[in-house]
């Protein structure tokens, strides 16, 4: 499903393959060696929110492990061709499961009584796909919001706003000026909504939306992912290898290289090239060895982290302590972390580039984004 006439983001060449991971179960009768075509059922998630897994073109499986589809494209292969779905008079529950059942993501639902924040900013250096989308697609985002409103019936809807942009569909959007990380989605729900807790539930971003009114269109599955590789963005098909993709956009990794999966902050490296990417991924920027940031130097005692801060946590307590002391503050940094929500904005403030993120997430703080996934954070963002 390509977007006609979009100029911001590229259409992505035609992959000669994909890797695709997935946490549930194969469709019956996949195997390897049989021909898929576009669009056709390859897994069922086991998760509510996540949608089921999709083949973004005509391929054939080469592989299949547990957790892990992989494929070469075919052309003019014939497989399993999937029907449109007629969404226009589904809401609530029956609306969820189509959305699951065509390969879309869907966010939590806020809590009762408290709106959905649709946000154009971008949430962390590094991640400007949001913005890119607002101005490049903004006809699919409509049709999106439209559907979030039938998903979520009696739930609010605010926009949330950078300067001079225009709102989809509200009347009264709120412009939003802050700088980041008060723009991740944890904690923009609670500048916004003067929450005493950060929570990542209820913010929606431009990619979920530009999903929802993709498939609103055509009533087909979900082939195509938005993905900033370098700093381009592209309309790219789900699994995509590294690799690939990069190549894509003529880089070759060297040895020492690291691909950096997200933004700057909360972003989680790999070297892992064969990884196929995601939605959740957003972004994809290849760190030659020879940029990879200097080792961390000793805390200069200048608290800058903690000022940075969103919660006032005292971070640079902790962050004293020498590096090859941090496995032992665990219990410490559970107690005065509490209710961290994993921005990176101390590792981000911090002159002497100390991983304190490191410190936080081990200590059991939340992901600003609500992911999960085994890629640590970054050292030293």
């Amino acid at each position: 499903m390509g977007s006609p006439g979009h100029t911001v983001l590229k259409a992505w060449p035609t992959p000669g393959a994909a890797s695709l991971a997935f946490e549930g179960r194969p469709a019956p009768g996949l195997k390897p060696g049989r021909p898929v075509s576009m669009g056709q059922l390859l897994a069922i998630s086991r998760d509510p929110l996540a949608g089921d897994l999709r083949a973004p073109f005509s391929a054939t499986v080469v592989g299949l492990s547990p957790g892990r589809i992989d494929l070469a494209y075919g052309q003019g292969l014939s497989g399993q061709v999937p029907e449109p779905l007629d969404l226009k008079s589904l809401e609530g529950e029956a609306l969820a499961a189509a959305l699951k059942s065509l390969g879309v993501a869907r966010p939590g639902r806020p809590p009762a009584g408290e709106p959905a924040l649709v946000s154009a900013l971008s949430p962390e250096p590094g991640l400007d796909l949001p913005a890119a989308l607002w101005l490049d697609q903004k006809p699919t985002l409509q049709r999106g919001l439209g559907l979030l409103a039938r998903l979520w019936p009696g739930t609010g809807i605010t926009e949330i706003l950078p300067p001079r942009f225009a709102p989809l569909g509200s009347s009264k959007p709120v412009v939003f000026r802050d700088p980041f990380p008060l723009t991740l989605p944890s904690f923009l729900r609670r500048k916004v909504l003067g929450l005493p807790a950060p929570r990542a539930t209820g913010v929606v971003g431009p990619e979920t939306l530009w999903a929802m009114g993709a498939v609103a269109r055509s009533g087909l599955p979900l082939t195509l992912i938005p993905m900033t590789v370098q700093g381009f963005h592209y309309l790219a098909p789900s699994g995509v290898r590294i690799s690939d993709a990069l190549s894509a956009v003529n880089l070759k990794p060297m040895a020492g290289d690291v691909a950096l999966l997200g933004g700057l902050v909360t972003g989680r490296p790999t070297v892992r090239l064969g990884r196929g990417l995601k939605a959740p991924d957003l972004a994809l920027r290849l760190i030659r060895s020879g940029r990879l940031p200097a080792p961390p130097a000793p805390c200069r005692l200048c608290s800058l982290c903690r000022l940075a801060c969103p919660l006032g946590l005292p971070v640079d307590a902790l962050a004293q302590a020498p590096l090859a002391e941090w496995p032992g503050l665990h219990r410490a940094a559970r107690e005065a972390l509490a209710g961290c929500g994993g921005c990176g904005a101390c590792g981000l403030a911090c002159p002497s580039r100390r991983p304190i993120l490191l410190l936080a997430v081990a200590a059991g703080a939340g992901d600003p984004y609500g992911r999960a996934g085994n890629d640590p954070p970054p050292l030293g963002e």
